[in-house]
């Protein structure tokens, strides 16, 4: 549960304190660098955090939901159904008859 308490800690720092470094995060809170780091990275992946700046000394802003992008949900993939039998068995029981029979026939 801890992880969870840092992401809204940090969430919390940043929307107090707009255009705050790493720096100020890790000087104002007692959680680790790499834990913040890394909260500050998905944050921004997943366009909760906007970050500014450039080579390591980036300002961090919350972003308000009306700003953030529309992502659609990602589509999962088509489940093959469980009681029916893989389309190239039929193929591969072929190909192994003839092998075995000494035939080559493909």
């Amino acid at each position: 549960m801890k992880h969870c308490s840092q992401y809204a800690e940090i969430i919390q720092y940043v929307t107090k304190h707009p255009g705050c470094y790493m720096s100020d995060i890790r000087r104002d809170t007692s959680i680790q660098k790499g834990a913040i780091a890394s909260v500050l990275t998905n944050l921004t992946r997943v366009n909760t955090l906007r970050r500014e700046g450039f080579e390591k000394r980036y300002r961090y802003f919350v972003v308000r939901p009306e700003d953030r992008p529309v992502i659609a949900p990602k589509r999962q993939p088509k489940q093959i159904k469980q009681n029916t039998a893989n389309p190239l068995n039929n193929l591969f029981n072929q190909c192994l008859a003839s092998v075995r029979g000494g035939r080559a026939s493909v």
